[in-house]
């Protein structure tokens, strides 16, 4: 089922989406290993706006012996300066690109210079061809999003385009505008096609009981299944309203819902679908520090072949 929903005519002030949208100040960080390269090249396909800044981090680890640290202060500026004057070539003129040097702890020295640059969006490498188990739980990027202030995309693909297959995992609650409206900025316009994935439970599964049948299953299903569809195009209806997303620049949409687990709903659509990118929110009004592990996103995140975009909720105001 695709459904086409476009934005209301009415103007209420806000700016429209074609330039809200582009990002002011993206962190990198870089590792200095080929997955760089990957991550650089999909910073190189944003949408960044006139006079943006890229800030390009690399964490020296804090525990090396003083001789050893001051080498790998210097290694590290000197291939950090080459790789900012490569990017800078690949991205409009205007856009700043500052090669930053840190030594510490990798996820605190992140976090600490995405508040310091004001940055909107954290872009750093996934992992390559080994388990995801061993690159990334317990790695930098699992410990920046665990601090879960701030939309993290974790890069594995070689890229090659804008993203042209993107997928949102949805879940009606607190949080899915939020993952709608990053999900926009980080695709511009013309905008392809985006499944829309929602896992939904039925009290019957799972469960025998003697005066239920089997048609009665299938029936209550079916019902879920169409009201939580009915909410996923109202849900989608009001957050293209939200951020002003001009008619012509709405996505459309291919709605996936199903029953069943969400981790087994959303690896099966991501496959099925051959998405490129893969947009989740995660739960927790202090970020995602206390629940990653074990929830919905960690356990995707180990078995998608996609990047993935990881939006922490927001905190809830008292």
């Amino acid at each position: 089922m695709t459904e086409s929903l476009k934005e209301p005519g009415a103007s209420n002030g806000q700016p429209e989406m074609d330039e809200a949208g582009r990002f002011h100040s993206l962190l990198v960080p870089v590792d200095l290993t080929a997955i760089a390269d990957r991550v650089l090249g999909r910073v190189a396909l944003l949408s960044l706006a006139d006079g943006a800044r890229v800030t390009l981090l690399h964490v020296v680890p804090g525990n090396l012996p003083a001789r050893a640290q001051e080498r790998a202060e210097q290694d590290a500026r000197r291939s950090l300066v080459n790789e900012a004057r490569h990017l800078a070539k690949a991205l409009p003129e205007g856009v700043d690109v500052e090669p930053v040097v840190k030594v510490g702890t990798p996820a605190a020295e992140i976090a600490g210079c995405a508040t310091s640059t004001g940055a909107e969006l954290i872009v750093m490498g996934r992992g390559g061809s080994r388990a995801l188990r061993d690159t990334f739980l317990g790695s930098t990027a699992e410990r920046v999003i665990r601090r879960g202030q701030l939309p993290v995309l974790a890069v594995r693909l070689a890229p090659r385009a804008a993203y042209s297959r993107p997928a949102v995992a949805l879940d009606l609650e607190q949080g899915s505008t939020e993952v709608l409206e990053l999900m926009l900025r980080l695709i511009p316009p013309p905008r392809p096609r985006v499944t829309v994935i929602h896992a939904f439970d039925t009290p019957y599964r799972g469960a025998i009981y003697r005066s239920l049948s089997e048609e009665d299953a299938e029936a209550w299903s079916s019902e879920l299944e169409r009201a939580a569809t009915q909410q996923l195009v109202e849900l989608l209806a009001a957050s293209l309203a939200q951020p002003k997303v001009r008619p012509a620049e709405a996505p459309p949409w291919k709605m996936h819902v199903r029953c069943g687990s969400a981790r087994r709903v959303i690896e099966k659509a991501v496959k099925k679908a051959d998405s490129d990118l893969l947009v989740l929110g995660t739960h927790g009004y202090s970020g995602v520090a206390h629940a990653f592990l074990g929830t919905v996103a960690g356990d995707v995140l180990r078995q998608v072949a996609s990047d993935v975009l990881i939006v922490p909720a927001r905190p809830r105001a008292d």
